[in-house]
């Protein structure tokens, strides 16, 4: 069965980015030119084979999407963007447990956009990432679900508390359970903070480590087969940012906001 169409878009990088360029709005041939870093004789012959095709049209000197066009690469775009995305990291997205993404957003990840990969450094192994505390203390709102225990934690978001940037984080019951029996004064000062917020998840011991802040987001997930190894995706673009403030109000709508640490230091 012949695919022509589908072949026409997607065995050629540059009749792909013509598209794609195209739906920004209409472009003459030196915008184009210059959007792909090519020669008019490199770009004019993909543009004619998707007027042909009657995905482009020209009116006088400039070029756009067809209606039919419009449609098309309207579909196209989340597909592209995706595969950019799981491309550009694909060893971690092929070891992770992405499961405990929620589907709505799985199906959506794309709009996480250019991430790259932070993890510690031998000379920080046992001390927070370095890319991370950076970010979180540049931030002025900050949600974070923290999966692992690390003994830093406690005095470092109670930092970020004291400085009065509203702060919610959300603890699986093991974690919480080793913040009030081994950083008790930590977390009664953290509570008493108006802008702080702590919530206990019953039923997330594998979530994902998030921080979905105003500046960046992180997301670190469980590896399939070894042990936490604090390996996190950063990504700083706008939809990213929406993306990883819905998957922590996932996980905070499934917990219980804390109040009393009382009641849970002896679970």
């Amino acid at each position: 069965m012949e695919n022509n169409l589908l072949d026409l878009i997607l065995l050629s990088e540059k009749r792909k980015n013509v598209l794609l360029l195209l739906l920004e709005g209409p472009k003459d041939i030196e915008t184009i030119k210059k959007a792909l870093s090519a020669s008019a004789t490199a770009v004019q012959p993909q543009v004619k084979k998707l007027k042909e095709q009657h995905l482009v049209v020209q009116e006088k000197n400039l070029y756009k999407l067809s209606e039919i066009g419009r449609v098309v690469v309207e579909k196209m775009k989340p597909l592209v963007d995706t595969l950019a995305v799981l491309e550009e990291n694909s060893d971690y997205w092929a070891e992770r447990e992405v499961n405990e993404i929620p589907p709505f957003l799985l199906r959506r990840i794309n709009e996480l956009g250019h991430c790259t990969i932070i993890e510690p450094k031998m000379d920080y192994m046992f001390e927070l990432v370095p890319e991370y505390v950076k970010n979180v203390r540049l931030s002025k709102e900050l949600k974070a679900a923290i999966s692992y225990f690390h003994p830093l934690f406690p005095s470092f978001f109670l930092e970020i508390a004291e400085k009065g940037i509203p702060i919610s984080i959300v603890l699986p019951e093991p974690i919480l359970k080793r913040w009030v029996e081994d950083y008790r004064e930590q977390t009664e000062q953290y509570l008493k903070k108006e802008n702080a917020k702590l919530f206990v998840c019953m039923d997330c011991e594998r979530i994902p480590a998030i921080v979905a802040a105003d500046n960046f987001m992180t997301m670190a997930l469980f590896p399939k087969s070894t042990v936490f190894d604090r390996k996190y995706v950063i990504c700083f673009e706008p939809d990213s940012l929406v993306w990883g403030k819905e998957l922590y109000d996932y996980y905070e709508q499934r917990s219980e906001q804390i109040k009393d640490i009382d009641k849970y230091s002896y679970m």
